[in-house]
């Protein structure tokens, strides 16, 4: 038999029993709502804003050139807000000026600004409330010109104009950017007869200008259908990394240019037609006309440099200009090529009808041997090394120019030994 043991149920608690309770844990401690914050009226603040600027400069803001940003923003404010009829409305209670109409009242303030003009703003104000703007509407400039907040306002250069950037320069060709009349051209036109007479009988040729043919003082060419002829070259020009020099160009149609030696075999290249005369090895000596080709110059330095000093007695440049000599040393003291140092002119050999650049490289090959091998640092602090000083005597010097200028320098070798030239050993007999 089963006995079942019989539970006294307790009565249920009510809610007020419950909150009657002690509230131990403080759960029912709520604290009371607040009271809704009034809203901001945005807009009534920005009135404000506008009203107080009319009070301390007696005008309207106004939304010119010679405003700064804060006038015109709120230019801008005030023009959206009249034409706007319900903000218009809302706002004409602190509309103490009148500035909703654009018309002032007058009063204190206004006595003391008499430059605003009312007319001009009153006539604004009502075209504004007339007119719908959203009619206006009819591009991207009328809509680029609403801008209520200022957002395409900028005080500095906006992103189309260019600053600090280098503008591209496109070089012209040499020869159309400088070609001239030659004032002298009847010095070189027996020049182009004997050359012209040359291809017609077959004495010349003319080969396609390719880069490793070359140009020298005294060869000819044909560019763009034109005789041209190297007369003289410049200096080489050291910046650039292939050889570079201004050539003195004279054309057969009596015009002459100064041009640089990488634009002419650039320019040959490009054209189709050009081409380069050849020559062979016949010089061309015009009777009735010598062309001077230049200057043959030796010079000696006044350098008080103690690394010179062993090399002074005998320590000579060999050198060539087209121009006068004078004109080539005048910067001596800061040109690398004189040893950045004053020098003495020794001695000139005015030169006609012939390639002095040529005449040049035979007495430094000649005088290869004695060429001043040492490294001298310059006025900047960078090392060079001298490469137109020569350490022999003068008269061995004088001498190599003389045979070549006559032509006979083939017979003869330098002693490098003595330091002087002696005449070759003919195998007559042997």
């Amino acid at each position: 038999m089963i006995l079942l043991r019989s539970h006294q149920l307790k009565p249920k608690a009510s809610l007020e029993d419950i909150f009657a309770e002690d509230d131990v844990l403080g759960l029912l401690d709520v604290a009371p709502l607040k009271p809704r914050s009034v809203p901001v009226d945005l807009v009534s603040n920005q009135f404000g804003d506008i009203v107080a600027f009319f009070e301390q400069h007696g005008r309207a803001p106004q939304n010119s050139y010679s405003a700064d940003m804060s006038e015109k923003l709120l230019a801008r404010r005030l023009q959206a807000i009249r034409t706007d009829p319900d903000q218009c409305r809302a706002l004409s209670g602190q509309d103490i000026h009148g500035l909703l109409a654009g018309i002032e009242v007058v009063g204190s303030v206004a006595e003391k600004h008499e430059q605003y003009h009312a007319k001009d703003v009153a006539a604004e104000a009502v075209n504004a409330s007339t007119v719908d703007t959203s009619e206006l509407v009819t591009s991207l400039d009328d809509i680029f010109a609403d801008d209520d907040l200022g957002l395409l306002d900028f005080d500095a250069p906006d992103i189309f104009s260019m600053q600090h950037v280098p503008r591209e320069k496109k070089a012209l060709p040499d020869e159309i950017a400088q070609r001239q009349p030659c004032p002298d051209f009847a010095r070189f036109a027996p020049l182009f007869e004997t050359v012209k007479t040359g291809l017609q009988g077959g004495a010349f040729s003319l080969v396609r200008y390719r880069n490793e043919h070359g140009f020298q003082v005294g060869d000819f060419f044909i560019l763009n259908g034109v005789m041209g002829y190297v007369h003289s070259a410049g200096a080489r020009l050291d910046q650039y990394e292939r050889y570079n020099a201004r050539l003195h160009l004279v054309f057969d149609n009596g015009t002459e240019l100064h041009m640089l030696y990488q634009s002419l075999t650039q320019g040959l290249i490009r054209d189709k037609e050009g081409r380069k005369v050849m020559l062979g090895d016949k010089l061309l000596l015009p009777n009735d006309a010598p062309i001077p080709s230049g200057f043959v110059y030796v010079l000696a330095t006044k350098s008080t440099d103690p690394i010179l000093m062993p090399f002074k007695q005998h320590l000579y440049k060999i050198g060539f200009t087209e121009g006068a000599v004078e004109e080539r040393i005048k910067h001596a003291e800061i040109d690398k090529t004189f040893l950045q140092a004053p020098v003495r002119i020794i001695t000139t050999f005015q030169c006609f009808n012939m390639n002095t650049h040529k005449l040049e490289t035979l007495v430094h090959g000649f005088l290869a041997k004695q060429r001043l091998d040492i490294t001298l640092k310059g006025v900047d602090g960078t090392s060079y090394a001298p490469r137109e000083w020569f350490h022999t005597p003068l008269a061995t010097i004088l001498e190599v120019i003389h045979h070549i200028l006559d032509g006979t320098i083939s017979h003869y070798r330098m002693d490098n030994t003595t330091g002087k030239i002696v005449a070759k050993k003919t195998t007559e007999g042997a």
